[in-house]
């Protein structure tokens, strides 16, 4: 029986893939790239062909080595959220990308937001980022992509849609439209005409069988054939926070990389009175309930505060964090200028904290912490992190969950998960005792109890 299940994650900075022993639930082989830009003249944006030959060429050099001429058994997607690309009626791209961090659609989304009367029930907010305000600048300045469109597709789900041939959008992406309703699990047709968005594909939960790979160059090399699964996915820090919570669904995850995400699911979550510090969502693999996430810049808060990269690299590396506590510590979502490096960590995990609570107070879980991420790998920031927190942090081993994650999900679809086989191994960090009053009163001053 066929045991290997790949894992993609479409990041914003790097692509990478996961192939995963199902029976022994662990990655067999794991590689990653630079994801492909091009430039369209005003900033990156991505290539939907390029991306796709550079997912296509790792499923194949890895399969490779470790498939021993065996077709994979499932296929996965997650990744980045807002970004979406129009098909034409032979599923070709009509244009590329814009990437979520691009800001050119600042105006359409002040527009959106101002007549947005469905902000609370799509549980997030239209800013530049999100893919309404992006269909909207299409419209006015690029109509022939949005026109042309008879499909519109997430930049995530688009290698899947390519190989089977079946337009869809995994439903955490709905989400990241800004248009979608977590009351109704539906678009909303208001914002959708608001927006000039184009005709949208039917939504599918993680785990979902889109269908079996039909073409492309992993089918052509052996590494899937006609029955290799190709299964939704999502958007990257949720689908990494599944692979936790599959073991233990009221466990919280802080999720440590370009941008910080707090995530946890609310069983019963309830839309009204969202807390500015959250947005809302569909769980992972759908169902009732909400899931709450807090999102934080947190690199370029960094940047804002004046923290040079080199120096913090260093710092990170200690086993402990030098020094103690900072007598002041400014709100990091007001950062305006230089501060120390150590106060400018203690200030994002503040807002960190500041997340949490409003988790809390939305009803989410209340489960053991984990830190995942590239920056969870420093243990001396994850020990100032448990301290501000003022609880344990649980840290796991796996470099690349999120693709790891895409994988169990490709199992579960192929209804073979590998969940009972796999190890979260990691670290017990504790907070330092005579750091956390000191936190906890630097975080009433600054947020209130």
């Amino acid at each position: 029986m066929r045991t290997l299940f790949c894992g993609i994650d479409i990041g914003t900075t790097n692509l990478k893939v996961a192939l995963v022993d199902g029976g022994e639930g662990r990655a067999l082989w794991v590689d990653a790239v630079a994801t492909p830009r091009v430039s369209d003249g005003s900033g990156p944006v991505t290539d939907l062909d390029a991306l796709l030959a550079h997912i296509e060429e790792m499923i194949v050099r890895g399969w490779r080595q470790v498939g021993k001429g065996t077709p994979i058994a499932a296929i996965c997607a997650a990744g980045i959220g807002e970004d979406g690309v129009g098909l034409d009626s032979g599923l070709r791209p009509t244009g590329h990308a814009l990437p979520w961090f691009d800001m050119r659609a600042s105006r359409e989304a002040g527009e959106l937001q101002a007549g947005n009367g469905h902000d609370e029930e799509a549980g997030i907010s239209i800013d530049p980022t999100r893919t309404a305000a992006k269909w909207l600048w299409l419209d006015r300045h690029r109509p022939a992509e949005i026109r042309n469109a008879r499909h519109w597709v997430a930049v995530t789900d688009y290698p899947a849609v390519a190989w089977t041939g079946g337009p869809f959008m995994s439903e955490t992406l709905a989400v990241r439209t800004a248009c979608y309703s977590l009351a109704k699990r539906a678009f909303i047709p208001d914002l959708l005409a608001a927006a000039h968005a184009p005709a949208l594909p039917p939504v599918l939960a993680a785990g979902s069988v889109v269908g079996t790979v039909a073409r492309g160059a992993i089918r052509s090399a052996g590494a899937a054939d006609g029955e290799t699964l190709v299964v939704a996915g999502g958007h990257d820090h949720p689908v990494a926070a599944s692979a936790i919570l599959s073991g233990n669904d009221a466990c919280r995850v802080d999720s440590l990389g370009t941008a910080n995400l707090i995530y946890a699911e609310a069983p019963h979550g309830a839309l009204a009175r969202r807390s500015p510090w959250l947005a809302f969502g569909t769980p992972v693999r759908g169902g009732p309930g909400l899931a709450c996430l807090g999102v934080f810049e947190f690199a370029a808060a960094l940047k804002r505060f004046g923290v040079d990269r080199a120096s913090l690299a260093g710092t990170l590396a200690l086993p402990h964090m030098p020094g103690s506590p900072s007598p002041y510590v400014p709100r990091a979502d007001l950062a305006d200028r230089p501060v120390p490096e150590r106060t400018a960590l203690e200030s994002c995990s503040l807002h960190a904290r500041a997340m949490l609570a409003a988790i809390a107070g939305a009803g989410g879980a209340a489960g053991p912490l984990y830190a995942t991420g590239g920056w969870a790998r420093s243990s001396a920031l994850v020990e100032l992190r448990a301290s501000v927190f003022g609880e344990t942090i649980r840290t796991v081993d796996e470099p690349e969950l999120t693709a790891f994650g895409a994988a169990l999900l490709a199992s579960e679809g192929a209804k073979r998960s590998f969940a009972e086989r796999m190890a979260m191994t990691g670290a017990v960090i504790e907070p330092r005792r005579e750091w956390v009053e000191r936190y906890a009163e630097l975080f009433t001053s600054m947020y209130g109890s």
